[in-house]
């Protein structure tokens, strides 16, 4: 439990810094513990720290889609959320929707479909049309998405 804290904290504390030295160290620690629920705090501290950083996340967002770890994919997808938040950017858009059906973890397609709704938060009016399909969909967890995604 105080590992899982402590990221959230680093997390928290360092929002929107996008210290290299803290990046480097989270992704260490993320691949060193066994522990899941630390490694998803340590994915969503990453994701914190690119809030609003835009294409400067980018490098981050690309190591943690590659990763082989589900929960750091997860991860990615937040930090694509974080990193765009309200910003509706197509590139952004276009790439949490390819997550959301191609990923072989439910998890990370659920993730991509609720930060969907991060990205595209200042256009609410267009947002509906952007997870209709998603919504229709046969996994559950992305139909849940969906709903989360609406508000």
């Amino acid at each position: 439990v105080a590992g899982e804290a402590a990221a959230y904290a680093i997390g928290l504390v360092m929002v929107g810094s996008a210290s290299e030295k803290v990046i480097s160290e989270l992704l260490a620690y993320a691949h060193d513990t066994q522990h899941e629920k630390i490694i998803r705090a340590c994915a969503l501290a990453l994701a914190m720290l690119m809030f609003r950083k835009e294409e400067e996340a980018e490098t981050l967002i690309q190591q943690m889609l590659l990763d082989k770890d589900a929960i750091l994919r997860y991860g990615a997808c937040f930090c694509i959320a974080l990193a765009y938040v309200g910003t509706s950017q197509n590139a952004a858009i276009r790439r949490l929707l390819h997550i959301s059906v191609s990923d072989v973890s439910d998890d990370v397609r659920r993730a991509a479909v609720i930060a969907l709704g991060f990205v595209m938060c200042n256009v609410p009016d267009q947002l509906p049309g952007v997870v209709k399909l998603l919504s229709e969909s046969y996994n559950p967890h992305v139909r849940y998405a969906s709903a989360i995604a609406l508000g």
